[in-house]
């Protein structure tokens, strides 16, 4: 692997200086979406990525073990601890729950004690809050199917209208406010337009 594009640093007065501050100012002034970390061990970079998820100014960041040829899309993937409301009891399973995480994403992890699993999810499509599963064979269960919710651990920042991770209400294509702006934009465009014509 090469590293000849890859910047280090020094801050020269740690006593002084906050790292931390200055990645995430260093982040803004340069208006990157990516970057990456070097470590010495690969034993750092799993507990690191056991960790997640992380969130940074209150909105999700995804992590991942650099690959060649990775594609426009990577990183995008967020494991999540999710716990799952409203399963009958008699359906309380590792089964179960592995099939509701395998629906939404890649099951990692199934913890039957506090009703959760690990799941790790796709950061560019909309999360699930709300399903109803099938529930066949129960012995004393009559209906075939039954809402269950989803409540996910350390979410921070997603869109209140369609659930996405990557923008708020206000830029939100099905928002009537995105709508509104976007087309009091292309008039403005438009009028400038024809004041350049007029001129």
């Amino acid at each position: 692997m090469s590293y000849s594009k890859t910047l280090i640093g020094r801050c020269m007065n740690p006593e002084e200086q906050d790292a931390k501050a200055l990645l995430v100012m260093l982040l803004k002034i340069w208006k990157v979406r990516m970057f990456q970390f070097h470590f010495e061990k690969d034993e750092d970079i799993e507990t690191l990525l056991e960790m997640q998820p992380f969130h940074f100014d209150y909105w999700m960041l995804t992590l991942a073990r650099w690959q060649p040829r990775m594609s426009r899309s990577l990183p995008s993937e967020i494991p999540f601890w999710i716990k799952v409301e409203g399963v009958p009891i008699e359906f309380w399973s590792t089964s179960t729950f592995q099939s509701i995480g395998d629906a939404i994403g890649e099951t990692r992890n199934v913890d039957l004690n506090y009703g959760n699993m690990r799941v790790v999810l796709d950061g560019f499509k909309e999360l699930c809050f709300d399903t109803t599963v099938d529930f066949k064979g129960g012995e004393f269960y009559e209906e075939e199917e039954a809402p269950v919710s989803l409540k996910y651990e350390k979410l921070f920042g997603f869109c209140k209208i369609c659930s996405s991770l990557c923008h708020d209400e206000d830029h939100c294509p099905l928002s009537t406010k995105s709508f509104v702006k976007k087309k009091e934009i292309k008039e403005d465009l438009g009028s400038r337009k024809d004041d350049c014509a007029r001129s």
